[in-house]
């Protein structure tokens, strides 16, 4: 299997919108429908509707909230956090923000590290973590809160790995790793790709 840099998944999927007619909107639904389809199916109710799914600003993060509001309306009650100001989300993630919440889901915004040491206790409990922080678009070392959060999330993934092997997926790309090829310069977040 052929591995795609960014700038080729983004050409796929303009291509795919071009030639199909399918706005990027229906990608990201469709992208976010087949993951929560192999989450139901692979998880226990347990684990599945007691989801924590990390998202961020961009696509990779409106693909996880396409997630989280499948979970919602198929019974789960995800916790959710939102790892930017709700206004900083652009595009279709802020179309799939809207969506979420209208459908009555709640979210969590998290842009401090006093933030992130509630949010962790909530994530720390979880059985199955979704990671939508960072996707294909990442430019760069990871610094800061999601340096933390990554760092902090591969510590609770080490210290469930005996109980739960796939406790934390992550969609299209774990966060950290560039997708251009090249070695990580800061944390990457240990999950399974989903």
């Amino acid at each position: 299997m052929k591995a795609l840099t960014a700038a080729e998944m983004r050409e796929v999927d303009r291509l795919t919108s071009e030639r199909d007619g399918l706005p990027t909107l229906q990608l990201m639904e469709n992208a976010g429908k087949a993951v929560a389809d192999f989450l139901r199916s692979s998880f226990t109710d347990a684990a599945y509707k007691g989801a924590v799914v990390l998202c961020g600003k961009g696509n990779n993060g409106g693909d996880g909230l396409v997630v989280a509001r499948l979970l919602q309306e198929r019974g789960a009650r995800p916790a959710v956090y939102l790892f930017a100001p709700s206004e900083s989300v652009r595009g279709d993630a802020a179309e799939n923000l809207k969506r979420y919440q209208e459908c009555g889901g709640k979210l969590e915004v998290v842009t401090s590290s006093e933030q992130w040491d509630t949010a962790r206790r909530t994530v720390a409990k979880a059985r199955l973590i979704v990671d939508a922080l960072l996707g294909t678009g990442l430019k760069g070392r990871v610094e800061g809160l999601l340096a933390t959060v990554i760092e902090d999330v591969n510590q609770l993934s080490r210290e469930c790995t005996a109980v739960m092997p796939e406790m934390v997926l992550a969609l299209d790309t774990p966060s950290g790793l560039p997708s251009d090829g090249g070695s990580a310069d800061g944390p990457v977040l240990q999950a399974q790709v989903v």
